[in-house]
């Protein structure tokens, strides 16, 4: 007799889709393997090299100079400590012509010295502020012949930074006090010398580097967890009348993800959807797909913030995943009314879990239960016919308009606040998912050689498994 179901709320290519996802996510929220790294992460090597135009005195007029700056930068700061910015030089080189002019009259050899001030720009988020830096040109004497490479030092005022995430530095444009070195026996200067204040270049890139800022651990604290997750919906309803059923086919599942904040797509290893049947109402003939998965842990490395080296390891559960493991899905099955294919539309809810973070190469205790705040919410739909044999389906959140991936809540042991770490490395809008659906074909061989066409999934990411997607998304009907 045939056996009658009741559908369910989720579905087979969304979960697929939050397979790929959860790659893609893990290295967002930056965990990884808990391999031993360094307690604090050496300084960075920062440089910059900008184009500026001062305005010399008549008769030299403005003159087009490079400005190279460098640092040493912590590669992470604790909230509510201050960013220590070490070895900071600009080095510029002054056409002959304009250095004699700061020497005696008809004088063609000496030495120059004078300041340099500019400001440090600070940015984080839609923060900024600036940081006045005074820098000392040490007597230079003047070569034989050519330009007078000049180099400025000094110290940086130690900049206190107090909200968790990354924070820029940009070069701004300086202003040149020079003068020549007086001769031992010459009087006292009367004035002092002239400031040249130069101006920036439009259209060029001025940022010297990033500092990643961490939270504080607060002694005493205790790490809030996360909020309950809502009511388990129950399946002990009586199924609905003349909704018959036959087995789905062994489908594989193989899912890449592009996250906007990252930057990066990330493909993930083929999963399977196990019980699955098709299902159809004789009343209506309306027809879906249910079926359940479970995706295993994905570790990844990404760069987060687009300069930070992260690793994660992400999990993606069932929404009531206290009491559940597998994940319940629903597919609605369809007819394209542009092209004519069969297809598939379906709406699904995972939770994403992370841990064994490692960011920078420090490990971060993210904690048992570091969990988005809801759940993340994938709407799929593309080519699917779960009728043919081999055949191959491609869905993905672009009629939807992607996807969003929530924050983060119970992240962090030992009274550290990660969550806005994590969102902000991470959560936003605009992220896509593409999920590629294999029907495969059975094999009764012991030896895999020996099996027929389509008995295993193409490789992720090859070109058999792109050529297949294009043909589920032409192949006339």
């Amino acid at each position: 007799m045939p056996r009658r179901v009741r559908p369910r709320s989720v579905t087979v290519t969304a979960l697929a889709a939050a397979g790929l996802l959860s790659a893609a996510n893990g290295a967002l929220t930056g965990v990884g393997s808990a391999a031993p790294g360094p307690a604090v992460p050496p300084d960075t090597q920062a440089s910059a090299s900008v184009s500026v135009h001062c305005p010399f005195a008549d008769p030299l007029g403005p003159r087009a100079l490079t400005v190279e700056t460098t640092a040493t930068l912590p590669a992470q700061a604790k909230t509510g400590t201050s960013a220590k910015i070490g070895a900071y030089a600009v080095k510029l080189s002054l056409p002959r012509d304009v250095a004699l002019s700061f020497l005696p009259a008809g004088a063609t050899t000496g030495s120059l010295r004078g300041t340099v001030q500019l400001d440090l720009a600070v940015h984080q988020g839609d923060r900024s502020d600036k940081v006045p830096v005074s820098l000392v040109v040490a007597p230079t004497p003047l070569p034989e012949t050519g330009d007078v490479v000049l180099t400025a030092t000094g110290t940086v005022p130690e900049i206190a930074i107090n909200t968790v995430g990354p924070v820029t530095f940009d070069v701004t444009a300086p202003a040149l006090t020079l003068e020549a070195v007086p001769a031992s026996d010459a009087p006292p200067a009367t004035t002092a010398p002239p400031k040249v204040a130069c101006t920036l270049d439009e259209g060029q890139q001025a940022t010297l580097g990033k500092i990643l800022v961490l939270p504080k651990v607060t002694p005493g604290t205790k790490q809030k967890q996360s909020a309950a997750l809502g009511d388990v919906t129950t399946m002990d309803e009586e199924p609905p009348p003349n909704i018959y059923t036959q087995p789905l086919g062994l489908v594989s599942v193989i899912t890449n993800s592009q996250v906007k904040k990252l930057g990066a797509t990330v493909v993930s290893t083929p999963s399977l959807i196990v019980n699955g049947f098709i299902n159809v109402n004789v009343d209506t003939a309306e027809a879906w797909i249910t079926g359940a998965t479970a995706f295993s842990p994905v570790t990844a490395t990404f760069l987060g913030f687009g300069f930070v080296p992260v690793s994660a390891t992400v999990e993606f559960l069932p929404v009531e995943y206290h009491t559940q493991r597998m994940i319940q899905m629903t597919g609605g099955l369809y007819t394209d009314e542009v092209s004519g294919l069969p297809s598939m539309r379906a709406t699904v809810e995972v939770m994403a879990r992370m841990s064994h973070a490692e960011i920078n190469g420090v490990p971060l205790d993210l904690g048992p239960d570091c969990v988005t705040k809801k759940p993340v919410l994938l709407k799929v739909s593309g080519p699917y016919d779960p009728f043919e044999p081999g055949g191959v389906g491609h869905v993905d959140t672009r009629e939807a308009g992607g996807f969003t991936l929530p924050g983060f809540s119970g992240c962090g042991t030992g009274g550290q606040d990660l969550n806005p770490l994590l969102e902000g490395m991470s959560s936003g809008p605009g992220n896509q998912a593409d999920v590629y659906l294999y029907n495969l074909v059975g094999c009764e061989t012991p030896d895999p050689a020996d099996c027929p066409p389509h008995s295993n999934p193409p490789p992720p990411g090859s070109q058999t498994a792109a050529a297949a997607a294009k043909k589920a998304a032409t192949k006339p009907r």
